[in-house]
């Protein structure tokens, strides 16, 4: 253990050997940083995910140096799919100490394969595409999103479990119970996805109890109808006579006839009204759910014809732009620009010519394929160059710098959360609330499913 002051090897002493610093209360936090590093290591082994990052967090929390743990608790976001939150620990974890630090070839590791790293990227921002749907109470399209997702990137679990939440709410359990099953076949003790098959186990209990009362209450409506048989049945004794001449018979063929004219009158004619009543009603309200349906289309074709409206006033804008007021092509001009500075080796500087670049604007394909050259060689390198010159200038304490470089990093790269986290805390600290405040607004919108989202969303309602 080495004194956080001069870095100087600590003795079983409660001072530093070497400049005198009290270090009983470090030695303490860092043992207890060591002593949850430990128990998250052991829950990462058996497989509980979800338990050990609570430990490797709380590890982090007392002891941000605890490079261990932040490099395992990476590993652990990356087996749950969450590749972004894992990089973002493993860039800290390399800022703090640059050399001879694992998280350096863990970087590496997932850049190196940049196809795989762009599709996982993709997969986290349909994730958040699709909890924005759901939140919207559109939970079609929320749906469709995350098969996607989990086609893609079956290990992303927080997609694993919306899907089965929204398979839940259809009563689609068994799908829904497909999903949990692979979600606790990664992370065993996942706390969400036990809680959500309890559900589903108590509803189908539930339902198939009320299903035998149903069937028992039938089966005793049964048995008060099932008429009597055998020595149930007492047959009363007869009081018919034959009539004795020819003339009653005929009276009695009169009566009933008289009496069956009048069942028909009185009892089938008023039905069969009744009925034409009923296919009357029944047809004006066909005719009135046809209206509706007829003016809920046109109020649909009239919202698409004002969103047709809107798109072009932007084409013409974007037109005007890409025109520009001196009739110099500006998109163009940036794209060569970039170019020369990419031939030059200066990546940096290439990458943040053209990160303000819409390429759907370029007006030649060849200045497209360019300008996807120039991006897929320089934006990633570029966002990370300016993130490690922010980080070091930020653990300077020079914020101006750090807000400036972090600022640029996330320009250049919009999936670095940390970026625009620690740019937020560079203008809390030079006390520009206005700019602090806009960087934890793009967290809130943005990254809801950072570890920064509390602290974001605490600081906005506030200020």
């Amino acid at each position: 253990m080495r004194c956080f002051k001069c870095d100087a090897v600590l003795t079983k002493e409660g001072h530093c050997p070497a400049c005198g610093v009290d270090v009983s209360m470090y030695k303490k936090a860092v043992m207890a940083s060591n002593a949850y590093y430990n128990l998250g290591l052991s829950k990462a082994r058996i497989r509980d995910l979800s338990g050990a990052v609570e430990s490797l967090k709380m590890s982090i929390l007392i002891n941000k140096k605890n490079i261990d743990a932040r490099n395992l608790l990476g590993l652990v976001y990356c087996e749950m799919g969450d590749v972004v939150e894992a990089l973002s620990e493993w860039v800290i974890s390399k800022n703090i100490q640059p050399d001879g630090n694992a998280a350096s070839d863990y970087i590496t590791d997932i850049q190196s394969n940049q196809n795989r790293f762009e599709m996982i990227t993709t997969t986290v921002k349909k994730y958040n595409l699709s909890l924005r749907y759901a939140k919207d109470g559109n939970y079609d399209m929320a749906t469709i999103q995350l098969k996607k997702v989990v086609s893609q990137n079956p290990r992303l679990l927080k997609a694993q479990q919306l899907l089965a939440l929204l398979y839940i709410k259809d009563k689609e359990y068994s799908r829904a119970r497909k999903h949990l099953n692979a979600v606790l076949k990664i992370d065993r003790n996942n706390t969400l996805a036990l809680l959500y098959l309890q559900e589903i186990d108590e509803e189908l209990q539930s339902r198939k109890k009320d299903s035998q009362q149903a069937h028992l209450k039938k089966k005793n409506r049964e048995d008060e109808r099932r008429p009597l048989s055998g020595n149930d049945v007492i047959m009363p004794r007869s009081s018919y006579k034959e009539p004795s001449n020819g003339a009653i018979t005929v009276i009695n063929i009169l009566v009933g006839v008289v009496i069956g004219a009048a069942l028909i009158w009185f009892l089938i004619i008023p039905s069969r009204y009744r009925g034409l009543t009923a296919e009357y009603n029944k047809s004006i309200q066909e005719y009135s759910e046809q209206l509706s349906s007829g003016n809920v289309e046109l109020n649909s074709l009239q919202s698409q014809l004002d969103s047709v409206k809107e798109e072009k006033a932007a084409l013409e804008e974007r037109l005007a732009e890409v025109s520009g007021t001196d009739g110099n092509n500006k998109l163009l001009s940036a794209v060569i620009t970039a170019a020369n500075l990419y031939i030059s080796n200066d990546n940096t500087a290439a990458a943040e010519a053209i990160a303000d670049v819409d390429v759907s604007s370029l007006p030649l394909e060849e200045a497209k394929t360019l300008y996807n050259t120039i991006s897929g060689a320089t934006m990633t390198a570029a966002a990370n160059d300016l993130y490690s010159r922010g980080m070091n200038a930020y653990y300077s304490a020079d914020y101006t710098s750090a807000a400036d470089y972090l600022a640029r990093s996330y320009k250049c790269d919009k999936t670095r959360a940390d970026a625009v986290y620690y740019a937020a805390r560079s203008y809390v600290s030079l006390n520009q609330t206005d700019d602090a405040k806009r960087y934890y607004q793009i967290i809130v919108d943005e990254f809801k499913t950072s570890g920064y989202l509390s602290e974001a969303e605490n600081y906005v309602n506030s200020h």
